[in-house]
């Protein structure tokens, strides 16, 4: 079968079940644009910003595990998305990254919104990075980067398409996608899982660390299954590499997140990481992150990861499901041991009256007024707090993007959406977060997706605040924190002039009102809740 340039283009991203192509384009798009007009089974889902349909893509990708396709415009256009593929390429992300630029005759000649080195803009964030050297190429160039997205660890890929070459009504052949799917899972060796199970099967306190890789290939019943076989205790992988919930929070051996100062990891004779980097630094350690002397199993499907800062003593190679199958059939069945008892937090005191609202009130009026609703995590300083609060039953309950990519959630919240059309899903963000992510209130508008966001406005960049008070320095000493105020703007009535309607809150009582009747409510809203501005958070 052949047919013209763009319309192959569409064809491949059909046969790839990919029936959204989300982009803010330019002129440089005008061919795939027109292909469009006569078309109904790709649909163009169009932003305001490109950050907006990288992160919207990336969020349907995580959420239906199938490729998102984001079209993006010229050199400009790609400089906006690459922060929010890096938070899809951290993810695991399958999203393919169509890139139009100019044509081929003047890119050399640093035209308009031309860039001499696109590649290298892009190498570092993505699996692979290509740009269609002819119009018969880019059907099999596309349908390449499909496949290479899609196959074991996935990823974001990149291909760049030249306007001419797009513009071109020669007919070119469209590839049979059918012929390029495979299943791409890979099985540990059998010596590593007898190693490993050797490890686990000898210790008597060992301690499982179920990482975001669990929930992201859908092997988090397998953990529990493994968990309740051997009787062991388990953790959500540390703050800074949760992606999202490899182990059900409200399941009895849970005992909650990974440090080196918990109880259970001070005590264990082995700590086993299933699906869980080693570890996403934040900054140099001052207290090693793993306990001295204990003995170190680790699995994950990205080799990359194994040993990479810390040696290990059994490493375990491939599909996290296949890891734990593995390890089921090599353990003995009949848990000998018992969890040991889960440790219950002290009580916080409650807030004075008429004091500011305190963040984790705050979280916790969320959690319980959204229970059952998919949360999508962007805030900066409540992020750990709604983390360890947020019920999170299987591993499309709670979603966050460990890139440090302010905005993110904003767009992933609706590309979330799309893809889990049966769930409510809402997204918490921070007033700064809200600055960077603005764009996707027109795109939650249009689209009309009943999604909710809950913008915790501490007026201030309070991770900023709090790394200065790590320092110590004369901001300490002086209390005058630089570069920390936000305050000024109105974001419920920002929201509502985008057609959001949004609401200002400044009492846990008018939050839970607002969160109740959000969840009745058939379109996107936005609850602005006012947040003491002199918190800063860890």
């Amino acid at each position: 079968m052949s047919t013209p340039a763009a319309s192959a283009l569409l064809d491949v991203i059909r046969d790839w079940g990919a029936d959204k192509l989300f982009t803010c384009p330019g002129s440089t798009e005008a061919a795939v644009l027109d292909a469009l007009v006569t078309r109904t089974d790709v649909e163009l889902v169009l932003t305001t910003h490109e950050a907006v349909a990288v992160s919207m893509a990336d969020g349907l990708a995580r959420a239906t595990r199938e490729p998102g396709v984001a079209y993006l415009h010229a050199n400009v256009g790609l400089t906006n998305g690459l922060s929010h593929l890096y938070a899809a390429q951290l993810a695991y992300s399958p999203v393919v990254v169509l890139n139009g630029v100019k044509a081929t005759s003047i890119q050399s000649r640093e035209g308009f919104t031309t860039g001499r080195r696109m590649r290298d803009l892009v190498h570092q964030y993505v699996k692979s990075d290509w740009q269609s050297l002819t119009t018969e190429a880019i059907p099999e160039d596309v349908n390449r980067a499909f496949r290479t997205a899609v196959t074991e660890p996935a990823g974001p890929v990149w291909v760049a398409l030249s306007q001419d070459l797009l513009e071109s009504a020669a007919e070119v052949p469209v590839p049979a996608v059918d012929r390029y799917r495979f299943d791409s899972r890979t099985a540990p060796s059998p010596d590593a899982v007898s190693a490993a199970a050797a490890l686990i099967a000898a210790a008597r306190r060992p301690v499982f660390v179920a990482g975001s890789e669990l929930a992201r290939v859908r092997a988090v019943e397998g953990m529990v299954a493994l968990s309740e076989q051997l009787g062991a205790p388990v953790l959500h992988e540390d703050r800074r590499g949760f992606e999202r919930p490899g182990f059900p929070t409200d399941h009895p051996n849970f005992r909650g997140q990974y440090t080196v100062d918990h109880p259970l990891v001070a005590q264990a004779d082995l700590l086993v990481f299933l699906g869980a980097r080693l570890f996403n630094e934040f900054e140099p350690a001052k207290v090693p992150p793993l306990p001295a002397g204990t003995p170190i199993v680790h699995s994950h499907t990205d080799p990359r990861h194994l040993a990479m800062v810390h040696g290990v003593d059994a490493a375990l190679v491939g599909d996290q499901g296949l890891v734990l199958d593995a390890l089921a059939a090599a353990l003995p069945t009949g848990a000998s041991r018992e969890v040991p008892p889960a440790t219950q937090p002290a009580p916080r005191p409650p807030s004075a009256s008429g004091a500011p609202l305190r963040p984790a009130d705050v979280v916790d009026v969320i959690t319980e007024s959204l229970r059952g609703t998919a949360l999508v995590g962007d805030a900066t300083t409540a992020g750990g707090i709604l983390q360890q609060r947020a019920h999170q039953h299987g591993g499309d309950d709670y979603f966050v993007s460990t890139s440090g990519s302010l905005g993110w959630g904003m767009g992933a919240a609706l590309g979330i959406a799309m893809g889990m059309p049966d769930r409510r899903v809402a997204a918490v963000l921070g007033d700064g977060v809200f600055q960077f992510g603005m764009p996707a209130l027109w795109s939650a508008a249009r689209t009309g997706l009943p999604v909710t966001y809950v913008v915790m406005n501490n007026q201030s960049y309070a991770a900023v605040g709090a790394a200065l008070k790590r320092f110590g320095g004369t901001a300490v000493e002086r209390q005058d924190y630089p570069g920390v105020d936000i305050a000024g703007p109105r974001i419920a009535d920002i929201s509502t002039g985008f057609g959001v309607p949004g609401q200002r809150v400044d009492t846990l009582a008018e939050l839970r009102e607002c969160l109740d009747a959000a969840r009745g409510v058939d379109h996107p809203t936005l609850v602005e809740v006012m947040t003491d501005p002199s918190e800063f958070g860890p």
